[in-house]
């Protein structure tokens, strides 16, 4: 088999040796229980707390209150917990035929979605803000923006398309036409590749996951801002210890969260070195892809995706064309990709059925060569050829 060459850093990214090492450090050494209150547990507690520091630095928190980052297992765990913990903390009686309103966009990550049709399901009302080309439909957003809006949840990157959604903009309008809406942003596909800092943003809770910034898998953050706690506007979904400040029961995952600290600290000291890499990788993937394949992704959307379709050849047939000469990329979100439907977020974008069933997402990191990337553009244009003759 050639050289792996990994185009998937959206789906997950290959662990950094700084965040091995720490979670090695938290296997063998520092592997107590961080809730036991011996020397080994308080051990195991003051990596947990320094990881906690380091993740808060990159939120731009400098002195992050009690219970303002929140760990859990994964990016979908976070959603939820921000969905479903503000929305039943409301505890809001039926009105009008609903329990109250909920926006987010028609794009967004299965967590969010399908935890929206759960609600939906329950008797609240559930709006989707059209998303076509990769903007956020702000008149909309305005239109559906009134007192009735408990919840709004929107990603900040769209994870298939790159598609990167003006939240300030939108939070602005939420809290002009909506004053008692809560909001949360999904910045996973964001997080370590444009600006989150949630204070910018004007959100209440945001969601950040290890395994997308080289940290291993098994580890994630909630952000949940000082007037969430304060006035009691989250409560748990998971129950048990009360480990997390009483919001996310269940021993914490302290490798993994040690991992995940020095994968954060690791991308604030090489943040720039690192955007300016990928942005010169997106440029000269974009040049040698144009006139080859209809590129999807927006021109002002996040660098490190590029979404494109190809000329009447299905996702599933070039994946394993480009599998099998140690290319990877994907058809789209690795959450859903199983299940073989076609995306939703791309056809909100305004792709068609049979033009979101012949798409490929790439997704790019600072790890990657423009060599990879020209024998990557040589690879389809070679199996484009081959598969058309086929047909």
């Amino acid at each position: 088999m050639e050289k792996m060459i990994y185009l998937d850093n959206s789906a997950t990214t290959k662990p950094s040796e700084a965040s091995l090492q720490k979670m090695q450090e938290a296997l063998r050494i520092c592997y107590g229980n961080p809730g036991s209150v011996h020397q080994a547990g308080m051990d195991a507690h003051k990596l947990l707390e320094e990881a906690r520091r380091q993740v808060a630095a990159s939120l731009g928190l400098r002195r992050p209150a009690d219970g303002q980052i929140l760990f859990c297992s994964c990016g979908t765990e976070a959603n939820n917990q921000a969905i479903f913990g503000t929305v039943y903390a409301k505890n809001r009686p039926e009105k009008n035929g609903s329990r109250g309103k909920i926006l987010i966009t028609e794009g967004e990550h299965p967590s969010v979605e399908n935890a929206a049709a759960k609600l939906e399901a329950d008797g609240f009302t559930v709006h989707r803000i059209p998303t076509r080309g990769g903007a956020l439909d702000l008149d909309d957003l305005e239109q559906a923006a009134d007192d009735n809006v408990i919840l709004a949840a929107m990603m900040l990157v769209n994870n298939e398309t790159g598609a990167l959604y003006p939240i300030r903009t939108a939070t602005d309008i939420i809290r002009r036409k909506s004053s008692g809406a809560h909001i949360h942003c999904d910045a996973v596909q964001g997080y370590m590749r444009v600006p989150v800092p949630p204070a910018a943003l004007g959100v209440d809770t945001l969601s950040v996951s290890a395994h997308k910034i080289y940290a291993p898998k098994g580890a994630a953050a909630l952000y949940v801002s000082q007037d969430t706690i304060r006035k009691k506007r989250i409560v748990p979904v998971l129950y048990g210890g009360g480990q997390e400040g009483g919001l996310r029961s269940g021993t914490e995952n302290v490798p993994a969260i040690a991992a995940f600290g020095a994968a954060a600290r690791e991308g604030m000291e090489e943040a720039d070195a690192r955007a300016e890499k990928v942005s010169r990788l997106h440029d000269f993937l974009i040049g040698n892809l144009s006139g080859l394949v209809q590129i999807n992704t927006p021109e002002c959307g996040a660098d490190a995706i590029v979404n494109i379709t190809l000329p009447n050849i299905k996702s599933e047939v070039m994946l394993r064309a480009l599998s099998a000469k140690g290319i990877y990329v994907s058809a789209g979100s690795a959450c859903s990709a199983r299940a073989k439907k076609v995306s939703r977020p791309l056809l909100a974008f305004g792709l068609s059925e049979r033009e979101a069933d012949c798409s490929l997402r790439i997704s790019l990191s600072y790890q990657n060569t423009e060599e990879e990337l020209a024998i990557f553009c040589g690879a389809l244009e070679q199996e484009l050829h081959r598969l058309a003759r086929m047909r």
